[in-house]
Parts: structure tokens; sequence; C-alpha cells
């Protein structure tokens, strides 16, 4: 990955990439100092080798791991919901890469359960580690739908930078299916812990 240090230096680069180009709201960077957007930066690549595709084109998604592979027979907006999110949080966004670590600690994400199991659970493994260190911590999920706000906040933009790149709809629809889910898991969140309680008898 291009540090932000060196993104500067880049020149073949697309128009919707520049920083300036609907720069998030909750985005420290400023445009005098950061020519472009470090998740769009990262994601340019795979918005343009996708541009032709099609959401419901067949395709195989595999992720590696370090003793395993995981291959998933989906279509082509699952695989890039799955591709986009992760490519983006491994990016240097500054609002995002706090959730780095959690990529290479889950496996890809397949159900509406799976995401809101890896976001309660990574935010709380985070505020374990934060307990640990004497930092102040959140056990009570107090500002859990502040991070999936910021989410919300990151690929809404997102979507605005790239709605008009491409001819086809995969790229488009996967990354307002990113939206759509985080707003989804806002509204079912209580729900679902709920559920979950009974189910642990607790």
């Amino acid at each position: 990955d291009v540090k932000p240090a060196d993104m500067n230096a880049c020149t073949d680069v697309a128009d919707w990439v520049k920083l300036a180009n609907h720069q998030c709201t909750i985005c420290s960077y400023k445009i005098e100092d950061m020519t472009y957007c470090p998740a769009a930066f990262d994601l340019q690549d795979i918005i343009a080798h996708c541009c032709s595709c099609i959401s419901y084109d067949k395709v195989e998604l595999s992720r590696m791991a370090d003793e395993s592979t995981v291959i998933i027979n989906t279509d082509m907006q699952k695989a890039l919901f799955a591709v986009i999110t992760e490519r983006a949080i491994s990016s240097a966004c500054n609002v995002l890469n706090s959730r780095q670590w959690t990529v290479n600690y889950y496996s890809m994400p397949t159900t509406m359960d799976n995401l809101m199991y890896r976001s309660i659970s990574s935010y709380l493994v985070r505020q374990l580690v934060k307990a640990s260190t004497n930092h102040e911590f959140d056990f009570r999920l107090v500002d859990h739908l502040g991070s999936l706000d910021e989410l919300i906040n990151v690929f809404r933009t997102l979507f605005k930078r790239v709605k008009n790149v491409c001819a086809k709809d995969a790229n488009n629809n996967a990354i307002v299916k990113i939206v759509a889910t985080a707003e989804l898991m806002k509204m079912k969140r209580d729900e679902w812990l709920k559920e979950l309680k009974n189910e642990m008898g607790v």
C-alpha cells in the first residue's frame, strides 16, 4: 500500500480519487497537505477493474489466511461488498484504519448475523484492550452506534465519488449495500442483542 507521505508524488490518478472531490465531513486531512483520499486511492484499481461488471455476475471469491483459504461462490455485488470494505479499512483513511486489525482476525462476512457479530465483538475487544492499558473504555456499547455512523459517512461519500465512473452497476450497488447494511445494523442492533441474550439463557 502507498502511504500518505508518498501519495502526493503520484500523478496518474483519476479525478474522483482527489481528496477535494467529495471529502468526508469527518475527515481530518487537509486538502493543502493531502492530494488524494487514502481510501479512494487504495480502491481505484478495484473500481477500475470492475467497471464493466454487473451485480449479478457469478464469481468465486477467495480470501487467503495464514493457514487456510476461504472460498465462496457468490455474485459480483456481494464479492465487491467484502473486497471494498476490507480494502478501505486497510487503507490509510484516518477514520477507518482503527479497524485495520479486524481484517486479520475475521473471515469474510456472509450474513447480517456475521456482520453484527463482527461489529460488536471487535468493538468490545478494542474496549478490553483499552481497559487493560488504563484508557477509557465502553463495555456498554454507548459509542458503538457512532462507529457505524463513521462507516456510513465514509462509504456514502465514496459513492458520490464513484457513482458516475462506471457504465455497469456492480461497484455502485456494492457501495450502496455497504451503507444500507450499516444503517440496518444501527436499527437492529438492540433487537439482535436481545435475541442473543435469549439464546444464551442470560
